[in-house]
């Protein structure tokens, strides 16, 4: 007869095997070499990651973006350092300025002398753009290292340079000199572009910043040149929308160097070495046993977040939702570390830059079209769902947006060629 097994033995080898399944568990989730290769080999790829976009001239120079950009840096530099952002009444008289508000005649004599100052500089970076294929230099890339006092004067520096080239836009348009208004505006929009080739989240606001700053300018430049300049322009434009990153790659950039801050120094000492020579430092930070919790939860976020991100503005906010909502009601989650979202400010930056991108392109293409035909075009010749080409009377027709909230102030466009917004007279 078999013998009965005592009931606390019985129970003491259920609890074993408990244990021992929970510890295996525990190690499986807590082991971050696969992390540690994944994260490597990305960091690699990145590093290298070459950015095609189709140019938005035809005689391109040589190299990339960031190639030409190198011997600038020293003085894009100095510049961050001499001038300081505007702020107050002079800040409000350069939007008012820039927008078309007020004339260039009231730009404060000072601010005028140091656009003068700095236009040589202004139009090297601008004619950086002409290179044959994107990529920042390695200072404005987020791997570049965990210091960012550097990164954070040029972008300094860059944001001058979008505020000079719009001020000087209008200049040239005040003058008469419309098509000259438009190669810089054109290639300021194409700079703005630049900056979201391989620049991460950071890239993607001061490319959607650039756009806010210049689309106006541009548009009023668009509309007085002349016909020659404005089919050229339909083509250039064109490109530089085309030539938008997606915003999974931004992300992505973005959480490899977000990982590099915050984990790295859970990495053996061979990953380490494999780095980068600027992420070499890597200091010590207690809590290694939940930190490496964190990471893996981390990049199981980040990678819902990148599954998601490319698709039409909607469905992406819905999506978003979801993720959320779904984070919420997950067990055992651990505090959160710094981890790459969108925000609703971002989500919104990148929806206007693409309405304004398409809204300069149905500017000229409509411009075109009734300089060409003699009369306005039924719809927009540009497929878009986001605009809509509505009369206004005989010599206007409007140009707005579908969006609620998005571009409220359509765009009106009169038959002898000028630009009004809807609520404001033009400015000479």
């Amino acid at each position: 007869m078999a013998l009965k097994r005592p009931l606390p033995a019985l129970m003491g080898g259920v609890s074993l095997s408990v244990l021992v399944s929970l510890g295996a568990l525990a190690h499986r989730h807590l082991r971050t070499d696969a992390l540690e290769e994944r994260l490597l080999r990305e960091v690699n790829t990145l590093a290298y990651a070459e950015h095609p976009r189709p140019a938005h001239l035809t005689a391109t120079r040589p190299g990339t973006f960031g190639d030409a950009m190198a011997p600038l840096l020293p003085a894009l530099l100095q510049r961050a350092r001499e001038t300081p952002p505007s702020t107050g009444a002079e800040a409000q008289t350069l939007e008012a300025v820039t927008e078309g508000r007020a004339p260039v005649t009231d730009l404060p004599a000072p601010r005028l002398e140091a656009l003068e100052r700095g236009l040589p500089l202004t139009h090297q970076v601008l004619a950086a753009t002409h290179a044959e294929f994107g990529g920042l230099p390695e200072d404005l890339r987020p791997l570049s290292g965990p210091e960012l006092s550097r990164r954070d004067a040029l972008i300094h520096a860059l944001r001058r340079v979008v505020e000079d080239a719009a001020l000087q836009t209008r200049r040239l348009v005040a003058r008469g000199d419309a098509d000259a208004a438009v190669d810089t505006c054109v290639d300021t929009l194409a700079l703005s572009r630049e900056l979201a080739l391989g620049g991460g989240l950071v890239g993607l606001r001061l490319s959607a910043a650039g756009y806010a700053r210049a689309w106006r300018p541009c548009a009023d430049a668009l509309d007085a040149a002349s016909l020659t300049r404005k089919r050229q322009a339909v083509s250039q434009l064109t490109r530089l929308h085309e030539g938008f990153p997606p915003v999974s790659l931004t992300l992505h950039e973005e959480s490899v160097a977000a990982q590099l801050r915050a984990f790295r120094d859970l990495l053996s000492d061979d990953a380490r070495a494999a780095l980068p020579p600027t992420w070499f430092d890597a200091p010590g930070q207690p809590g290694a046993l939940s930190r490496r919790l964190q990471w893996r939860q981390w990049v199981e976020d980040a990678d819902r977040l990148l599954a998601v991100v490319d698709q039409p503005a909607e469905e992406r906010r819905r999506a978003l939702a979801a993720l959320e909502a779904r984070k919420a009601g997950e067990y055992f989650r651990q505090e959160e570390t710094p981890a790459v979202r969108l925000s609703p400010e971002d989500l919104e930056a990148l929806e206007l830059r693409a309405l304004r991108s398409e809204a300069l392109i149905a500017l000229v293409e409509v411009d075109v079209a009734r300089a060409e035909k003699g009369q306005w075009p039924r719809a927009l010749p540009t497929r878009t769902t986001s605009l809509v080409l509505e009369p206004v009377d005989e010599t206007r027709v409007s140009i707005r947006s579908c969006i609620p909230g998005m571009m409220p102030d359509p765009l009106v466009v009169e038959a002898d060629g000028s630009l009004l917004l809807q609520h404001v007279q033009d400015v000479p």
